[in-house]
């Protein structure tokens, strides 16, 4: 299977940047992929195409897939990665659903998750200071 890079994403001060590489895609469903972030691959894991930058460039947010079995899914993870520590934060899931990150305001991450059987979107707010998470 040829992969296939679909962009390169510049965070806001331009010194961080992620690539967005096809995987495959759900049996009647969206499509994912591999990520690398500054050119390193994020091994063993797979993504949706949502992200969000934090405007000082201090945190990405990605939609993390747990798994693509379509019986088992969607299952998803809003995923927040500490750029200056190099760090991981799996801060919220969404069974049977989509988590999509919003928007980074003032010290909250604002994501919604989706749920595609009963057509629900729910509105979240975490604060940064109290992921407490990081692996």
């Amino acid at each position: 299977m040829k992969t296939e890079k679909i962009g390169a994403y510049k965070s806001q001060d331009k010194k961080k940047g992620i690539d967005f590489i096809f995987e495959g895609e759900i049996r009647f469903g969206p499509t994912y992929y591999k990520v690398k972030l500054n050119g390193q691959l994020l091994e063993n894991r797979i993504f949706g195409f949502e992200f969000k930058w934090h405007p000082n460039s201090t945190f990405l947010a990605l939609q993390e897939w747990l798994t693509i079995d379509y019986q088992k899914g969607p299952l998803t993870a809003l995923t927040l990665i500490d750029l200056q520590k190099g760090k991981f934060a799996k801060i919220s899931t969404a069974e049977k659903g989509f988590i999509k990150p919003i928007k980074f305001e003032d010290d909250l991450i604002i994501f919604e998750k989706e749920y595609l059987a009963n057509g629900k979107i729910v509105e979240y707010a975490i604060k940064l200071d109290e992921i407490k998470i990081w692996e």
